[in-house]
């Protein structure tokens, strides 16, 4: 006779996991900030046990003053920064029809007795006519804005969040480790170990991420300044946020930097800037992200290679994204069952 408290029973496992996907699902709207103050969580509580061990200082005192110093960053970034953006952003926005005007005139001097090229530059010079592309500029510049004051907002809620939570977090994981014992037992022993696992790659993965955005991001100020082009703050600030999106951000930032380039000082300088992008993400691509990455996941930098490049080629962005930290979890959770002691029937 069929039971339905046993069917439960036995497929408890695919019960458990349904109901906490759709528990996320439900909050889809607020992944964004749960994710930023997951990010902040795992990166600064890394910071504070570093310190503690270090310094033997009281863990709360230390969160403070992480946060202190972190807050003052971000005060003082937000009233000297946003001035200089928006000052070379419209800038940028008014110089944009030159800049394409020089770089059309460029191809049809470059490739005008070339019959092969013809077709695909006259295609190349429609995509970027200036008043297609103006317009363009504006609207993404546009929904930049939009979303900006969204995501601003959400960024300091995530951060008083986050502080929350590391200021008692040795409270918050004995509340957490006692469902044990509740009536969410079963739950609790299914899916912890599995969450723990995923978060920690997870937050390993992004926080390399960052660094190498970061690097990125220097190097390129350094090139800017070497090169002489224009807009230095607007241009990083670019290159930092599109660093945090594999493949497609480095498309994203290099056009704002050749199109400033032309600008500054013709075709000449726009080719240099393209060289020196190149050249960084040459750099990026087979030493940053290997070393940096494959240090941080604990595997080798070939297989990282490996799976960076069948998971964009399967998943394409989001491959890119979290090919390396599920490749990972999935090798950890496999070595993991396989040095539990077998039960003895």
């Amino acid at each position: 006779m069929f039971s339905i408290s046993e069917f439960i029973r036995v497929n408890r496992f695919y019960f458990i996991w349904t109901a906490f996907l759709g528990i996320l699902y439900m909050f889809r709207s607020m992944f964004g900030l749960v994710f930023m103050t997951f990010i902040m969580c795992f990166i600064f509580a890394g910071i504070a046990h570093k310190l503690r061990r270090k310094f033997h200082w009281n863990r709360r005192f230390i969160v403070v003053c992480i946060y202190t110093l972190f807050l003052s960053c971000e005060i003082a970034f937000l009233a000297f920064v946003p001035r200089e953006l928006l000052s070379e952003t419209i800038s940028f926005t008014e110089q944009l029809p030159k800049s394409i005007n020089s770089l059309k005139s460029w191809i049809d001097t470059t490739f005008a007795d070339n019959d092969f090229a013809q077709p695909v530059m006259q295609q190349i010079e429609t995509g970027i006519s200036p008043e297609k592309t103006v317009i363009k500029a504006w609207n993404i510049l546009r929904g930049i804005l939009e979303k900006g004051l969204h995501y601003i907002g959400w960024f300091f809620l995530a951060m008083l969040f986050s502080f929350l939570i590391l200021l008692d977090l040795p409270e918050l994981s004995l509340g957490t480790r006692r469902l044990r014992y509740t009536k969410l037992a079963e739950t609790y022993k299914e899916t912890a170990d599995s969450i723990i696992l995923f978060a920690r790659v997870v937050g390993e993965n992004f926080r390399a991420q960052l660094l190498i955005s970061a690097i990125n991001t220097t190097l390129t100020a350094i090139g800017l300044h070497l090169l002489g082009v224009k807009a230095v703050a607007m241009l990083c600030t670019i290159v930092f946020i599109c660093g945090l999106i594999p493949v497609l951000g480095m498309i994203i930032s290099s056009v704002p930097i050749v199109l400033m380039a032309v600008n500054t000082g013709g075709i000449h300088l726009g080719l240099w800037a393209l060289l020196m992008i190149i050249l960084i993400h040459m750099l990026e691509a087979y030493v940053l992200n290997p070393r940096i990455v494959s240090s941080v996941m604990h595997i080798n930098p070939v297989m990282t290679l490996i799976i960076l490049y069948i998971a964009h080629s399967l998943f394409g962005m989001w491959g890119m994204l979290l090919g390396v930290p599920v490749a990972v979890y999935f090798y950890r959770k496999i070595s993991i069952s396989n040095t539990k002691p077998a039960k003895v029937s």
